[in-house]
């Protein structure tokens, strides 16, 4: 190590002050450019990027809102229905051809369960309680059955739902 120090000493002092000076200045233009395009381009590039993240985030953000605000306001509750809400789920169930149970579900809600149900009635079922009797789905739990049925678990509330208390 120290014999090629030693010859770069000998290098540069053999060389006179002008070569020497515009040496330095290629270094220095060298080490300009080595921190340029390692550390300043990336970092520019980085900003634009999140830049631009930050801009369809913003125009995300502003598309969810619109949606939400066309929704409007969610309805505190809805008039119950006057046979009451059990007697309209057996009756409706009947009608589409399903076998319910009426329980409590998690929430404190009416809840009903199914077993070995066909999907195609039972979605149709719910639709009709919601858009018919404004009746909210507040919960769903559905098993798939090795026979290609459900078992399913829903939980109801006459309007909106109840809000879920964080654990």
């Amino acid at each position: 190590m120290n014999r090629w120090l030693g010859q770069a000493g000998a290098w540069w002092s053999g060389r006179t002050l002008r070569e020497r000076r515009m040496l330095m200045v290629m270094t220095a233009l060298l080490a300009a450019t080595a921190v340029w395009l390692g550390v300043v381009r990336p970092v520019l590039a980085w900003r634009d990027a999140a830049a631009t993240r930050a801009t369809t985030a913003a125009l995300t953000l502003a598309e969810v809102r619109a949606a939400v605000a066309s929704l409007g306001p969610a309805q505190s509750s809805a008039p119950p229905p006057a046979e009451g809400l059990e007697p309209l789920i057996q009756r409706t169930a009947a009608i589409a051809g399903l076998e319910v149970v009426t329980v409590m579900s998690e929430s404190g809600q009416l809840g009903v369960q199914l077993s070995s149900v066909s999907s195609g009635p039972l979605f149709a079922w719910l639709t009709g309680l919601e858009t018919d009797h404004r009746l909210s789905v507040c919960s769903l739990g559905v098993t798939e059955n090795s026979d290609a049925t459900l078992n399913v678990e829903v939980g109801f509330a006459s309007g909106a739902c109840a809000p879920v208390a964080a654990e």
